[in-house]
């Protein structure tokens, strides 16, 4: 008999204690006056302590149909609608999340804490990330039950048709148009909004997509724009250019990433198992390719290392990061790679690693207010603003700070032939004003030196302010993942590659002039005495604030991932010697493998990444339903 699981008790006792629908005053002691590590660290610890029992008690199945690595924002839309069916394994290698990630405004405050975040970094390169430590920009991922729907900033927004238009033609599959991949977008949702169009909009799906409960200055944003010629407009339907408020995967005021829709809903099922904190080494094959056949995995569970086998796939929704890093570490990717770090060539798979792609971004501002009008956490976070959270899921904890989006296309794109309709330039609206600990709270979740937030943050303390990320949508410079060394456990090497491609550069010299522009020059913004301080971003002081010269400098510096990482394992036909996985998402070389998450696309899309990753997943899904509806063997294994 096992024994009883005494951590269990004392988890569920803390959930509850720093849970906010159950103690309010607790959310206030622990999550906001600087104890956050401190209740990340005691809740895994609890949460780890109690999977371990877990793990040598109870979870001794190791044979299923399906085998999903990875539980994040694909991989939890794979598990749930694969094990409506069938026999499912689920290997994560973080744990629950944390209760603190409920909390939207608390966004930017978890990031960067090992226990759960991957906290990646990558390599320097001289092109960007000049002004962080080490010359290496910080790459958050999550590390628990949902993946980085844990720790993102909750905006959905699916991208732009012309996205799914070129994902089509790369791939040679129409199913991936923007009119087919649309239906899926909409079986995840269920949309409460104002562009409540059922074109474009579903209904009943799991995943709860709403407009913020707190604006901000979303209203007077949309207004400027309106002075400047623009149009509010669905952003998440057909456009070209555009404003809008921020749409966020939330519900009752609290996040509802992937764990929340799809994973929560499906753990009574008794054919869907999940064995966290297990960190999968290699897949395991048999045969040769053409007929490599994936039969099951390896992984590492509280340093005892174990198999578990696969009767019809092996899923990997590892991340665009670690996908490539675990297909590398199984035989598969550039055979130069695998044969330097000892690794036996299976496939030789020129593409695992390549085409790295991402949305950099800096934050313009801040722009200077002169009342009350933005989140200022020292004024705005206090009993009321808690007990208005907790018993409505209203105010400012119910916002990541993040309130309006806009795209625009640049005069580059407009002078290119076919270009001239898709945007390449992102807006995102910051309504945080400057508080206390803001320079600490950006180093911390940036990588910047203390020293560098604090020159240019230091002057501007206690004031309203906002930002505005100005974001490359359609970056033309691309990275690389690389193995770093032959050890699975060793953290791959990124290249992200930002700014090596000079349109690159030109299009954010155009995004930071031209939201300075629409800021300081119209009549809604002026109303608010709006300042933009000439306050230089440290490593810039040599230049003229707001020439094109300063803002090239200024992205060089301030070079913000907005983790929006794709396109390492990206789909493609089959001539395509970078192609890794096929337009159903099968590994090229391979038979019973996949790879279902934001790797797999082969350009980015515009805007927020999440999205089209859910999407994705219920692509994916939906193949594999697809091909198993047509074999004898589609029982259900119990």
């Amino acid at each position: 008999m096992a024994p009883q699981l005494q951590p269990d008790i004392m988890l569920n006792a803390f959930q509850r204690a720093i849970h906010p629908l159950n103690n309010w005053y607790s959310v206030l002691v622990f999550g906001i006056l600087g104890t956050i590590s401190s209740v990340i660290m005691t809740y895994h610890g609890l949460d780890s302590m109690r999977d371990r029992f877990q793990a040598e008690f109870y979870d001794t199945e190791d044979t299923f149909d399906f085998i999903v690595v990875g539980a994040g924002s694909a991989g939890a839309v794979v598990a749930n609608r694969l094990s409506e069916n069938y026999k499912v394994l689920v290997l994560e290698s973080g744990g629950e999340p944390n209760p603190l990630t409920n909390i939207p405004a608390l966004a930017l405050l978890v990031l960067n804490y090992p226990h759960i975040d991957w906290r990646f970094f990558t390599q320097p390169q001289p092109e960007a990330c000049l002004g962080m430590n080490n010359g290496g920009c910080f790459w958050p991922r999550g590390k628990a039950l949902g993946g980085s729907s844990n720790l993102n900033f909750l905006i959905y927004m699916r991208g732009h048709p012309e996205d799914f238009k070129q994902w089509a033609r790369i791939t040679g599959d129409p199913r991936w148009g923007y009119e087919s991949v649309l239906e899926f977008f909409k079986k995840s949702e269920d949309y409460v909004g104002q562009w409540d169009d059922p074109k474009y909009h579903g209904h009943g799906g799991l995943l709860s997509v709403t407009k913020a409960p707190y604006q901000g200055l979303a209203e007077y944003w949309i207004k400027a724009a309106k002075e400047h010629g623009y149009n509010a407009t669905d952003l998440n339907a057909r456009y070209t250019e555009g404003f809008s408020p921020i749409y966020y995967t939330q519900k009752h005021g609290r996040r509802y990433g992937t764990y929340r829709a799809f994973l929560e809903p499906a753990r009574s099922r008794k054919n869907l198992f999940i064995y966290k904190y297990s960190d999968v080494q290699k897949v395991l094959f048999r045969g040769k390719s053409p007929d490599l056949e994936a039969y099951g995995v390896e992984y590492v569970r509280h340093g005892v290392r174990k198999r578990a086998f696969a009767k019809k796939e092996v899923i990997v929704s590892a991340g665009t990061v670690m996908s490539p890093h675990l297909l590398m570490h199984s035989g598969i990717g550039p055979r130069k790679q695998l044969e330097e770090n000892q690794i036996k060539v299976l496939v030789d798979s020129p593409g695992v690693g390549e085409n790295l792609q991402d949305h950099i971004s800096g934050f313009v501002g801040p722009f200077i207010l002169d009342s009350p009008r933005t989140m200022l956490f020292d004024r705005d976070i206090n009993a009321q603003s808690v007990m208005e959270f907790v018993q409505s899921g209203t105010g400012a904890l119910s916002s990541t700070g993040t309130q309006a989006s806009a795209f625009l296309v640049s005069s580059y794109a407009k002078a290119t032939k076919n270009e001239s309709h898709w945007p390449d330039i992102q807006w995102i609206l910051l309504g945080t004003g400057i508080y206390a600990r803001m320079d600490d709270d950006f180093a911390h979740s940036f990588n910047f030196p203390k020293e560098t937030m604090r020159k240019w943050m230091g002057d501007h303390k206690g004031k309203d302010a906002f930002f505005v990320i100005n974001m490359l949508s359609r970056p033309k410079s691309r990275g690389k993942i690389v193995l770093g060394g032959p050890d699975p456990s060793a953290y791959p090497l990124i290249h992200a590659g930002y700014l090596k491609h000079p349109d690159d550069v030109k299009v954010l010299i155009e995004g930071a002039k031209r939201t300075t522009d629409l800021v300081m020059n119209s009549k809604t913004f002026k109303d608010m005495d709006i300042k933009l301080p000439p306050t230089h971003f440290p490593g810039c002081e040599q230049h003229a604030f707001g020439s094109d010269i300063y803002w090239e400098c200024f992205h060089r510096h301030c070079s913000l991932t907005v983790y929006h990482h794709v396109g390492t394992c990206a789909m493609g036909k089959k001539d395509d010697k970078n192609a890794v996985v096929d337009s159903e998402l099968k590994v090229f070389g391979t038979k019973n493998l996949r790879v279902i998450d934001a790797s797999v696309m082969p350009i980015i899309s515009n805007g927020n990444t999440n999205a089209p990753t859910i999407m994705i997943g219920e692509m994916g899904s939906n193949f594999i339903k697809e091909a198993w509806a047509t074999t004898k063997s589609n029982e259900i294994i119990r």
